[in-house]
C-alpha cells in the first residue's frame, strides 16, 4: 500500500499514513489532536542529465560533446 502525507488544519501537524488507493482521497483524522487532516501533494523532483555518459539528444548542451552528431555529421 502507498504512503500519503497529511497536514492537520487545526494544529498544523504533518504526518504520513499508509492507505489503500480507495482511502487516499478521503480526509484523515489527526493523530495528535483528532482534527481534520487534508492530503498534501508534493512537487516532483526535476531531473537533469549532465556529464559525458549521456547521448547528445538527452540534454541540450553547448558544444562540449565530441560525437559526430554535435560536430555536424550524422
Amino acid at each position: 500500500m502507498p504512503i500519503y502525507s497529511y497536514k492537520c488544519s487545526s494544529c498544523g501537524n504533518t504526518y504520513d499514513a499508509m492507505k489503500s488507493f480507495d482511502e487516499a482521497d478521503n480526509d484523515d483524522v489527526c493523530p495528535s489532536c483528532g482534527g481534520c487532516a487534508k492530503r498534501v501533494f508534493s512537487e516532483p523532483a526535476a531531473v537533469i542529465y549532465k556529464g559525458s555518459g549521456y547521448y547528445c539528444t538527452d540534454n541540450p548542451h553547448n558544444g562540449g560533446c565530441n560525437c559526430s552528431q554535435c560536430k555536424g555529421g550524422k
